[in-house]
């Protein structure tokens, strides 16, 4: 009997001691103390709502929320050039990796797209008409046209022929609309659409061709290294609150913490050591 009675003592004093409910305490506050943003640095959170575009410099474009990216070109610039013929910009910086989680757009609110653009040669198929330099174009180019997209939807597409030789900054507004507030993770996949056709006409003349005319067609687009070029989302601080990002999903009964089922499991201990008999007075009786 004195055995069960020290027993049930000295687990009553571990019930006691306040270092497991202490540390416990610490590690919640940890977690609430840390940036959201550390765990998945390529997705949107609070504090990065900017999506920026990177590319390998040939064939490889994509487009994430982290201003950092190991992959992307040295130089910081993807290039496509000719010096005669036309040179076809179709490429579209698709989130690399998948958008995660929904997004709450706020309404009336400005989506602002930045790009950095250098151009060479001739992209306006009627410079006869508008009274300009004849060009090398013969209906077979295309001016400027980006198109943000939300997965499948169209979220803007700009016409963009106020462009000229050199570098250009080219920026695209657009309003959210009511249809466009919410962006599903599975459906929404943001990606950032950029064509043009330029055509150049650089060619050697004269005798054995010794002498150069016309000009070469150069696209070249600044990334996202330097933080210029970048894609501004208006995206609602509601979506970062408790309970938005688990509606209209099932949700998992809460589990017990650790803590609480050591406690539980000393607390039916003590009540053995104390109330069970002892298999030598089980026998006598």
């Amino acid at each position: 009997m004195r055995g069960r009675s020290a027993l049930a003592i000295l687990l009553a004093i571990l019930l006691s001691v306040p270092v497991v409910g202490g540390s416990i305490t610490t590690m919640e506050e940890d977690e609430e103390n840390e940036d959201p943003c550390l765990e998945e640095p390529e997705q949107p959170c609070a504090n990065q709502t900017v999506m920026y575009l990177w590319s390998d410099g040939n064939s490889r474009h994509w487009a994430h929320f982290n201003v950092n990216e190991d992959e992307n070109n040295l130089d910081n610039v993807f290039t496509n050039d000719r010096d005669n013929g036309v040179v076809t910009i179709d490429e579209r910086f698709l989130m690399n990796p998948q958008l995660n989680k929904k997004l709450n757009m706020t309404v009336g609110a400005e989506i602002r797209i930045v790009l950095n653009i250098y151009l060479e040669g001739d992209w306006t198929n009627n410079d006869q008409q508008s009274g300009g330099d004849q060009g090398p174009c013969n209906q077979d180019c295309e001016e400027l046209n980006v198109t943000l997209w939300s997965g499948a939807s169209e979220i803007v597409k700009q016409h963009v022929p106020q462009v000229s030789q050199g570098w250009n900054t080219v920026t695209v507004s657009h309003l959210i609309t009511e249809e466009q507030g919410l962006w599903e993770s599975s459906t929404a996949n943001p990606s950032l659409q950029i064509e043009m056709k330029l055509k150049g006409d650089r060619q050697n003349s004269g005798p054995g061709g010794i002498f150069i005319e016309g000009e070469p067609a150069n696209f070249t687009l600044r990334l996202s290294d330097d933080g210029s070029t970048r894609v501004e989302l208006p995206i609602d601080p509601s979506s970062w609150e408790e309970g938005f990002q688990d509606e209209e999903e099932d949700i998992l009964p809460p589990t017990e913490q650790p803590g609480f089922l050591f406690m539980a499991a000393i607390s039916a201990m003590t009540v053995a050591a104390v109330y069970l008999p002892s298999r030598n007075e089980s026998e006598k009786s």
